[in-house]
């Protein structure tokens, strides 16, 4: 807990310098809706900053979703192709590996 205070400390110095620079109010209006505020320019800044790094992040999630996926898939046929080769292998492990010292060769 120490260290995470630690490394985010300097981040969060560079926040309140940034919030305390920049004081004067932004006038924002919501154009369909004839919504307006006046928020501080760095509370309206780092509202935009952290919704933009949300949405960055949830499109980041959505495009590994498939990567995930077969990444599992691949995982299970390792496993059952793993189980199968066990099996062959107490079947009759002789017919399986090469005596010793023989170096296999490729059919021509």
């Amino acid at each position: 807990m120490l260290l995470r205070l630690f490394l985010l400390s300097p981040f969060l110095l560079v926040l309140v310098v940034f919030a305390l620079a920049n004081p004067q109010p932004m006038h924002i209006v919501f154009w369909p809706f004839d919504l307006a505020f006046d928020p501080p320019a760095s509370l309206a800044l780092l509202c935009v900053l952290g919704a933009g790094l949300f949405l960055g992040a949830m499109m980041l999630w959505v495009t590994t979703l498939g990567l995930r996926l077969r990444a599992r898939r691949a995982e299970r046929a390792n496993a059952l192709l793993e189980s199968a080769l066990k099996r062959a292998n107490r079947a009759s492990p002789a017919t399986i590996l090469p005596p010793p010292g023989t170096a296999l060769r490729m059919p021509t």
